[in-house]
């Protein structure tokens, strides 16, 4: 199969290596939404989230951007757009780094002068 110019050849697992973290990602979401919703705590689960959400939405924006070659780079088009606000999303919503920190502390039962 070959692509139009400025395009890359898709590689046929592309679209569904990326298939299962989004699912991933809208699984944690719905469940940290539906404990804050019934009044349960969801720290971690929030946590889990923000961390795999923000992650999941740039690799996929980047393999996008990757798959269309060149023409994912213009400033013109709205994929360009979608990965530099995706990457925002990953900084915004704290960084790797501090969510995972609050996951661990979660999953081992640490406080935070206890694990920094």
């Amino acid at each position: 199969m070959s692509a139009p110019h400025g395009f890359a050849t898709p590689a046929p697992e592309r679209p569904a290596a990326g298939a299962l973290p989004l699912l991933t990602a809208l699984l944690i979401t719905l469940e940290a939404a539906w404990m804050a919703d019934n009044s349960k705590p969801n720290s971690l689960h929030a946590s889990m989230a923000k961390a795999k959400a923000a992650r999941t939405a740039v690799d996929i924006a980047m393999r996008c951007v990757e798959l269309c070659g060149a023409t994912g780079y213009g400033e013109d088009e709205l994929l360009e757009k979608w990965a530099r606000d995706a990457k925002i999303l990953d900084i915004f919503e704290g960084t790797q780094q501090i969510q995972l920190l609050i996951i661990a502390r979660q999953l081992l039962g640490k406080s935070s002068a206890e694990l920094r």
